[in-house]
């Protein structure tokens, strides 16, 4: 399912809202505003834990 791909990886984005829940785990997380500049315009997908974490290392 294309919506559960992250748009950085390609990988399982592993969201909640995608899957039919109600929140999923970036609703609790902070995305510096930077992060959003790597991601196509064209996408709307969530990215992934793992991109996230790479990316506040960096």
């Amino acid at each position: 399912m294309e919506g559960n791909c992250c748009p950085l990886c390609g990988q399982e984005n592993h969201c909640g809202v995608a899957k039919g829940q109600n929140d999923c785990w970036c609703m609790t997380e902070s995305f510096p505003e930077r992060i959003f500049d790597a991601v196509p315009q064209e996408h709307n997908k969530c990215i992934c834990q793992k991109c996230l974490d790479k990316y506040k290392e960096e």
